[in-house]
């Protein structure tokens, strides 16, 4: 019902890590959140094999619903897997090495090199999840349905260990690899039909109808100024910039490749960065071109839709 995509905010990140210089103060931290945003996307894709085993007539799949509560909070679930019976929660973990789980409490992770990591324990929070979406679904009239959860690690060569030896690891935590399974386990635990396939059709169209994506001002967050952000069409081939345009195609001095849409990347970079609405003045100081003709040509050919009149004119990207 909601497939799996990169979220806006990973776009937003590829293109300030792109746009940052490497001497920038905050490149390092801008490239730490990227892989980690990516680390989790990967962790995520993980969990598209085995739930694309289930009949997709039995169940609604939303990947990273983000629902706002009474409170005028908000709360994302990695994936949220709808059925007559029961609703399930899926909190996707991308770790490796060996983990130690103290139950619900701390959790540590042993990587390559032999040193302990301490790291939130997902249980918590999935639980913290559920509790916030049956309030939600009590607010929206759902009937009370049992609502159960996973931790699921992506790495099925990931080690589970308990950190102590009379606390077991708890059964909510599962490899990716033995979802499907555990899936089937939970079929045949909870068969009682609460709802019907319409009213799982209603929730899923509902839950659509009220997610909300972050809107998350990167510059701001990380403490960059637009001035600070690299100019110029960057070449695809050699990632050199910036490129030169003439007649129509975009020039690498570097690498002499050519290209006649290198430009676009830059422009969908900027409105990641900045906004949806440029001036033709605004197009040529970040695509560093001297003519307001070009640019006037290269965002028509962009078929952009524009508000006003000549030189008052602005371009949605």
């Amino acid at each position: 019902m909601k497939p799996l995509v990169k979220s806006r905010y990973i776009y937003q990140l590829e293109a300030l890590d792109r746009r940052v210089s490497e001497l920038h103060p905050q490149k390092e931290r801008i490239g730490n959140k990227l892989r980690n945003e990516l680390t989790g996307f990967r962790g995520e894709q993980a969990l598209t094999f085995p739930l694309g085993l289930l009949p997709e007539t039995d169940y609604g799949i939303l990947h990273n619903p983000r629902l706002e509560d009474s409170n005028s909070n908000f709360f994302e679930i990695d994936v949220l897997l709808l059925s007559q019976c029961y609703i399930l929660l899926l909190e996707s973990k991308n770790w490796y090495g060996i983990l130690l789980f103290d139950e619900d409490k701390q959790v540590i992770r042993i990587g390559d090199s032999g040193v302990e990591e301490g790291l939130p324990n997902p249980i918590p929070q999935v639980k913290l999840q559920a509790h916030r979406l049956r309030k939600w679904l009590n607010e929206h009239d759902f009937p009370q349905i049992p609502i159960l959860y996973f931790v699921v690690i992506s790495f099925p060569s990931t080690i589970i260990k308990p950190m102590y030896p009379h606390r077991p690891i708890p059964e909510t935590v599962i490899h990716s690899n033995l979802l499907h399974f555990n899936i089937q386990r939970l079929n045949s635990q909870f068969q009682t039909l609460v709802v019907d396939k319409s009213g799982i059709n209603k929730l899923s169209s509902l839950i659509l109808e009220k997610h909300t994506d972050p809107d998350i001002d990167v510059l701001n967050k990380f403490h960059v100024e637009k001035d600070e952000l690299i100019r110029g069409v960057i070449c695809p081939n050699c990632n050199a910039v910036p490129m030169v345009l003439d007649n129509g195609n975009w020039h690498c001095s570097s690498c002499n490749f050519s290209s006649r849409d290198a430009h676009l990347l830059s422009l969908s970079d900027r409105k990641l960065l900045i906004g949806d609405r440029i001036t033709n003045r605004e197009a040529r100081e970040f695509l560093i071109v001297n003519s307001q003709h070009q640019i006037k040509r290269l965002l028509m050919r962009g078929q952009y839709r524009f508000i006003g009149d000549k030189n008052k004119r602005i371009y949605i990207l």
